[in-house]
């Protein structure tokens, strides 16, 4: 069934796949559609992101759970929501089982992808990076032409990003 995912949550599940596969490629023997199953389901046991059910019992929205909805950069104009084909594997597979293990034991790799994007988005936000567009599945930002100057006590200056951000 095909779901639509804020622009966020798409991109925290896309990272979290990316990692996994980089880590484990046996996992991509596994459909996409399986994986972003249990990559949900981590997502929602580590509180970030919350399902919306629209009178059935299948979700038919993922948004970013209430604890990070205030965040800074959580609003991203100009980034656009996804639609993602999610569906729960009908039979039995370790694969799946250890797919499974590895994003409920890895909670904290989970809460650094999380970090990493809402800084990126936030960062797109405020007008440091822009958008590009998507590729393999994930989004791509530049440094903004425009640039903000700050200032050292001795008097030298320094883009914002390449002082504090890179």
């Amino acid at each position: 069934m095909k779901v639509k995912l804020d622009a966020i949550v798409a991109e925290i599940a896309g990272a979290l796949d990316f990692n996994l596969l980089e880590h484990a490629p046996n996992f991509a023997t596994l459909p996409r559609f399986h994986r972003m199953h249990y990559i949900m389901g981590a997502l929602v046991r580590f509180d970030i992101a919350r399902g919306e059910k629209l009178g059935g019992r299948k979700v038919l929205r993922w948004r970013l759970s209430h604890r990070l909805k205030n965040c800074i950069g959580v609003k991203p104009r100009g980034v656009p929501d996804e639609l993602e084909r999610i569906e729960a594997p009908i039979a039995i597979s370790t694969l799946a089982d250890e797919f499974s293990e590895i994003l409920q034991a890895n909670g904290k790799v989970v809460e650094e992808v999380t970090s990493y994007v809402l800084r990126l988005f936030a960062m797109y936000e405020m007008g440091l990076f822009e958008y590009r567009g998507k590729k393999n599945g994930l989004c791509q930002f530049e440094r903004s032409s425009s640039r903000i100057l700050v200032e050292d006590e001795d008097g030298n200056t320094a883009d914002f990003v390449e002082r504090y951000l890179a």
